[in-house]
C-alpha cells in the first residue's frame, strides 16, 4: 500500500510530464518534472526521505515532455517552440545544456550548401 509522505512546492502551473531517472546508485532517487510554467525541475530525495527541487532551466515556451537516457546521465527536454534540448549534470551538480539536435541539423544543412 502506498503512503503519502509529503507535498513539496514546485511548479506554478500545470505539470505536463514527470520522469523518474534510472537508479545509478543504490538509495539515490531523482525525478524530473516539466510544466506549463516553462520550467523543468530536478527533484532529489535526501537521506531523511524529503524531496528537494533544483531548477534545471526556464524555457521560452511551456515544456511538454521530458525523458531520461537509459543510463540516467542525460535528460531530453521538448518544449512548445518545437525544440529538443539535451541536459547533463556536471560534476559540481549544476546542469548544463549539452546540445540541441535541431541546431545540429541546421548546421549540417548549412555545411552542405
Amino acid at each position: 500500500m502506498w503512503e503519502h509522505t509529503s507535498t513539496e512546492a514546485g511548479h506554478s502551473d500545470w505539470v505536463r510530464d514527470v520522469a523518474w531517472a534510472p537508479c545509478l546508485l543504490p538509495g539515490e532517487n531523482m525525478v524530473a518534472s516539466c510544466s506549463e510554467d516553462k520550467t523543468v525541475l530536478i527533484w532529489k530525495q535526501s537521506e531523511d526521505g524529503s524531496w528537494n527541487s533544483k531548477l534545471l532551466n526556464t524555457f521560452d515556451d511551456p515544456v511538454w515532455k521530458i525523458s531520461w537516457s537509459v543510463t540516467g546521465h542525460l535528460l531530453a527536454v521538448s518544449s512548445g517552440d518545437s525544440t529538443v534540448t539535451l541536459w547533463k549534470a556536471g560534476l559540481d551538480g549544476n546542469w548544463i545544456k549539452v546540445e540541441s539536435p535541431a541546431l545540429e541539423e541546421d548546421a549540417s544543412q548549412q555545411q552542405q550548401s
